[in-house]
């Protein structure tokens, strides 16, 4: 991945029903690496990843882990979180 995301606040959506949000450190070949990050089961809410991802652009991001690590072969998009269009 080129290092336009290193160091800046993503979204890291799986083909799961879990999303995390935080700052990437790094990657290897098989993990992203994210610190003070936000690891969300989005079946425990009534609303989709989107409506979540907006609601943290508005309210702001309630940080859950201080480092964690997400498998690659889950990962089905990165996204920055300020690129994030919140309608």
């Amino acid at each position: 991945m080129k290092d336009t995301f290193i160091s800046k606040r993503v979204v890291l959506d799986t083909s799961t029903n879990w999303i995390y949000i935080g700052v990437l450190e790094g990657e290897d070949s098989h993990y992203y690496y994210l610190s003070e990050a936000d690891a969300f089961d989005v079946s425990e809410v009534n609303m989709t990843k989107h409506e979540y991802l907006v609601r943290i652009k508005k309210d702001g991001l309630v940080v859950n882990r201080k480092k964690t690590i997400v498998a690659k072969e889950k990962v089905i998009a990165i996204t920055l979180l300020e690129d994030i269009i919140e309608k």
